[in-house]
């Protein structure tokens, strides 16, 4: 009796694991055996074949739907017992060698052996079973999550965010308006906490595969930001279709873009740029400004994500974030870049600050791979209202919006 704490505690002995045609396989078993045992009486002189048959339709059976302790002992117990009888009886009548008794023993064992590994391996299954429950629970309580999350954190933080306005308006000494920016200086980096946590849950259950346009989701990264951010925005879109799930890029990308906006000012460049390499996918956001250390370039490319990547380099302490330090937003870039086959790579831009490439692999299989096939190059999978971008190149978005 195994111990409640104990991992298979939850799996009985009884016939929950088991299918309930079992009893069915069971019953045609014993008219087999039972068949080949009057075979072994009858042909004394060929009995070793429907004695062997026998054992082959208990391994059939047992495999198809594994019996219970006490059915396994009588049905071993009564055909090792009942074939020994015919296997001794003939070795008595001078038709088979006294050392072709020793068969009924090692068959028993053997059976035995099967009985064994079969039974750990049906446990093992119904353990996966009972894990794979638990993860779905699990990622039904992350979504629960993140829906609490987005509700109870953003919410107050809208309302405190327009109390610190307003009396922000009305503060007349300096030290109280130095006070009110402290106040929504961590009111902006609680808000960036619960973004890259709903944004972490979001990725993690995300399972979707589909057709889609890489520029195009550049192209709506770009939109969105433009119109909140003021910087020198490029898009250079090149990359065309690809497999997979257009919300993580986009989350990536958006992450992407957010560190490049806390370490650039106003009128600097940021550019996305997408392109293809062989078999694979390269995007990545560049910007002109304070880059990175060679530390964190190294942490970066190595996977560490140490020192934190956040620190802005260079000697403006000001522009040092706190969160960004932690280095969550890049961990969910790279996991999500792993995840895929692919990585997260940091060097200097051309720009002359940071630039962070994702690259990876095309690797469409199965009817996923027949579809991806059949869409014609350049074909804009997308239902936005955007137009095609697989066949753009350098496009500055300011210029272009002038």
């Amino acid at each position: 009796m195994m111990a409640a704490g104990h991992p298979f505690a939850v799996l009985p002995d009884s016939t929950e694991l088991e299918p309930p045609y079992r009893r069915y396989l069971l019953a045609a078993w014993t008219v087999w055996a039972s068949v080949c045992v009057v075979l072994m009486f009858l042909l004394p002189d060929a009995q070793t074949i429907p004695y062997h048959l026998g054992w082959a339709g208990f391994a059939l059976a047992f495999g198809l739907g594994m019996w219970t302790r006490g059915q396994v002992v009588v049905s071993l117990g009564w055909y090792t017992l009942a074939s020994g009888v015919a296997l001794e009886r003939s070795w008595m009548l001078g038709h088979i060698g006294w050392d072709e008794t020793t068969e009924i023993p090692l068959m028993l064992l053997l059976a035995a052996l099967m009985v064994w590994h079969s039974r750990r391996r049906q446990i093992a299954l119904a353990q996966v079973r009972l894990l794979a429950g638990r993860d779905a629970e699990a990622s039904r309580e992350r979504e629960r999550l993140m829906q609490l999350t987005s509700h109870e954190l953003r919410t107050p933080l809208t309302i405190a965010r327009g109390f610190i306005e307003l009396l922000e308006l009305r503060a007349v000494h300096p030290e109280d308006k130095q006070d009110l920016y402290v106040v929504s200086d961590e009111l902006d980096r609680l808000s960036r906490v619960s973004d890259r946590l709903v944004r972490m849950i979001r990725l993690r259950d995300d399972t979707t595969s589909e057709i889609f346009d890489v520029d195009q989701v550049m192209a709506q990264v770009v939109g969105r930001w433009r119109a909140v951010v003021d910087r020198h925005w490029v898009l250079d879109a090149r990359a065309g279709l690809d497999l997979g799930s257009p919300e993580r890029l986009r989350t990536c990308l958006d992450t992407l873009v957010e560190n490049a906006i806390r370490y650039t000012k106003v009128g600097d460049t940021i550019r996305l740029a997408g392109s293809r390499r062989s078999q694979n996918v390269v995007v990545g956001v560049f910007d002109a400004g304070v880059g990175l250390t060679d530390d964190q370039i190294f942490a970066i490319n190595a996977g560490d994500l140490w020192p934190p990547p956040g620190t802005a380099a260079g000697t403006m302490a000001d522009t040092v974030d706190r969160v960004a330090g932690t280095g969550l937003g890049l961990r969910i870039v790279q996991e999500t870049a792993l995840s895929r086959g692919g990585t997260l790579h940091a060097c200097p831009a051309p720009e002359g600050g940071a630039a962070l490439i994702l690259t990876f692999p095309i690797n469409p299989s199965g009817e996923d791979a027949r579809a991806f096939l059949r869409v014609e190059p350049g074909h804009n999978t997308s239902h936005d209202v955007l137009p095609p971008l697989s066949v753009l190149r350098v496009v500055d978005v300011d210029e272009q919006a002038r």
